[in-house]
């Protein structure tokens, strides 16, 4: 499964979201960065104490695409690496999603739906 998902074609994107980590208090969502999308998962920046608490726990990350509109993903992390400042850098695999959220992160990775998103050049 991880050679699958280190398959996936990647869009680099600066994507600003919020997340909740698994387990946290509702009030605890946080802002996030997001700087790689595709359909499997994300790759992500933010804030935590601990960057090996977050490996193989749940994510929830809401990401806008438009002015009033926001699509939250369920993941779980499957890598994470501390850095300066108390920044972790994540990757997110998605799960559970129905066929229509499959849907929706397929026009998401194409960019068909980037209002808020801002990509580079791969």
């Amino acid at each position: 499964m991880v050679e699958n998902r280190r398959r996936a074609e990647r869009q680099f994107a600066i994507w600003m979201g919020s997340c909740l980590v698994e387990g946290e208090a509702p009030e605890e969502w946080q802002d996030c960065g997001v700087f790689d999308f595709a359909t499997l998962g994300l790759g992500m920046d933010l804030h935590y104490t601990s960057a090996s608490d977050l490996v193989g726990r749940q994510m929830l990350v809401c990401l806008p695409v438009g002015p009033s509109m926001d699509v939250t993903l369920t993941g779980a992390v499957r890598n994470a690496k501390g850095g300066p400042d108390g920044i972790v850098r994540a990757g997110v695999e998605f799960i559970g999603l129905s066929e229509t959220e499959r849907g929706v992160v397929e026009l998401l990775e194409s960019g068909t739906l980037h209002s808020q998103v801002v990509y580079r050049p791969a």
